[in-house]
């Protein structure tokens, strides 16, 4: 695929914003570069993470009672600090020196019961890099592939925790129709958002959910009418 940005973004959801808040900007030493009204009662606080986003939805309604993700740990480097642990809604969390597990920004674990499964949608379906049997590359981010107890196939992404992962790309509709033609599964078809952006949902072979974003302030292109 061809990125409009070099970094995946991470989305979460919690009830809890206010603890959220103090951790994503204190503990672990983010920057809110905005917030986003995504509808009444859902509003995103976008964190930079070395230039991908921490998407930290506040839902301010019961979230449903949905499995976790295979979305298991957050890897982000930091040059001051080290540490260990989980936010305030206890999604894992490391703050790690650059370098560490070949990190220059970011990492993402996910966790599945078939790596090479797993491993091969993303290599083949995804168009990431295969960096070794268990690591895969999008841009400058990293995708750390454990074995264990995996996602689980849900009607949505709404629920505690861990969620989806956001690839930015040029062009939502044709990026889509190649993951799926190439062996990916459509989650959901591309809408447009205002003049925001243009996204659509796919979901891995344990039904985790990838985000595809045509993003209006990465592409230069206002997202086409639906």
């Amino acid at each position: 695929m061809k990125l409009a940005k070099q970094h995946l973004d991470l989305g979460l959801f919690t009830r809890n914003i206010g603890p959220q808040r103090a951790f994503w900007e204190g503990t672990a030493g983010l920057r809110l570069d905005h917030e986003l009204t995504l509808k009444p009662g859902w509003v995103q606080h976008r964190f930079d993470a070395h230039g991908s986003v921490i998407k930290v939805n506040h839902w301010v309604d019961e979230l449903p009672a949905l499995p976790p993700t295979g979305y298991v740990g957050l890897s982000i480097v930091r040059h001051d600090r080290q540490w260990d642990g989980t936010d305030a809604d206890g999604s894992v969390v490391r703050l790690v020196p650059p370098g560490t597990d070949g990190l220059t920004r970011i990492g993402i674990t996910v966790r599945t019961p078939d790596p090479a499964r797993m491993m091969a949608f993303y290599v083949d379906a995804m168009e990431f890099d295969r960096i070794d049997a268990n690591t895969a590359r999008c841009g400058d981010t990293l995708l750390f592939v454990k074995e264990g107890s995996g996602g689980s196939e849900t009607e949505d992404f709404i629920g505690l925790g861990y969620r989806y992962l956001t690839v930015q790309i040029f062009d939502a509709d044709a990026a889509m129709a190649g993951i799926i033609a190439r062996g990916g599964r459509l989650a959901r078809e591309p809408i447009s958002f205002r003049d925001v952006a243009r996204f659509g949902f796919v979901k891995d072979p344990d039904g985790n959910w990838i985000e595809i974003s045509a993003r209006t302030s990465l592409t230069g292109a206002v997202p086409k009418a639906d």
